[in-house]
């Protein structure tokens, strides 16, 4: 394995500790959607933070592919990578949780980059963005 995977999985590895004891500021014009300020990490141009939806996350096609069975996907939390300079993302990793709060999938496995589309997802990339590049907490 290569420094930068090991500690990229580093990186992952710690911010999945932390999701679950996050705590979640809503995204201006998106409120169904949360952020966790405190896991927002600016690299260049590049901001990564957790993000949580309730449901299945337009964000991550892969959850809606994965059988879960009779199991209802309450929310998620996604840790997500947001190129402020391109308009694009890239989930990093997910959890998703069931009406209980017990989880009923987890991966690590980065995505592919997708550009952004949708309202919810324009207004959590222009508030990450704009909180990452201001260092500002909203």
């Amino acid at each position: 394995m290569k420094f930068r995977e090991l500690v990229f999985a580093a990186a992952v590895a710690s911010a999945c500790a932390g999701a679950a004891a996050a705590s979640w500021t809503a995204v201006p014009g998106a409120p169904d959607v949360g952020i966790d300020l405190g896991s927002l990490h600016l690299e260049g141009t590049r901001a990564t933070v957790w993000v949580r939806w309730w449901g299945r996350p337009a964000v991550a096609p892969e959850l809606a592919a994965q059988r879960l069975g009779p199991v209802r996907v309450n929310r998620s939390a996604v840790l997500t990578e947001f190129d402020c300079s391109r308009r694009t993302l890239r989930t990093l990793a997910m959890h998703a949780y069931d009406g209980a709060g017990s989880p009923v999938f987890m991966s690590s496995v980065p995505g592919p980059v997708r550009p952004v589309d949708g309202a919810e997802l324009g207004w959590t990339y222009d508030a990450v963005c704009e909180a990452a590049r201001a260092g500002v907490r909203f």
